[in-house]
């Protein structure tokens, strides 16, 4: 069953769903990447709404001892302005 979504909160345009790569934060520790994330996409600005249970389900996965399918290197740059 598909998922609705109602119109944006900011512009009023239309927001279908669409799986996107996600980056995922906890903390100033944990980065991870989830690819193909189910996520209603506003055709006019493109502002992004993740619906509760696929919040949960990428907290489940993130938070679990599954072995990731990759591991990758990023770079950490520190920005020096005053």
């Amino acid at each position: 069953m598909p998922r609705v979504y109602h119109k944006c909160h900011f512009c009023g345009g239309e927001v279908v769903e669409k799986k996107i790569t996600v980056d995922y934060r906890w903390g100033e520790e944990l980065i991870a990447l989830i690819k193909n994330v189910p996520t209603g996409v506003c055709q006019i600005c493109g502002e992004q709404y993740l619906k509760a249970e696929i919040v949960k389900e990428m907290e489940r996965l993130v938070h679990s001892r599954e072995t990731p399918k990759k591991l990758i290197q990023v770079p950490l740059r520190e920005l020096a302005v005053a």
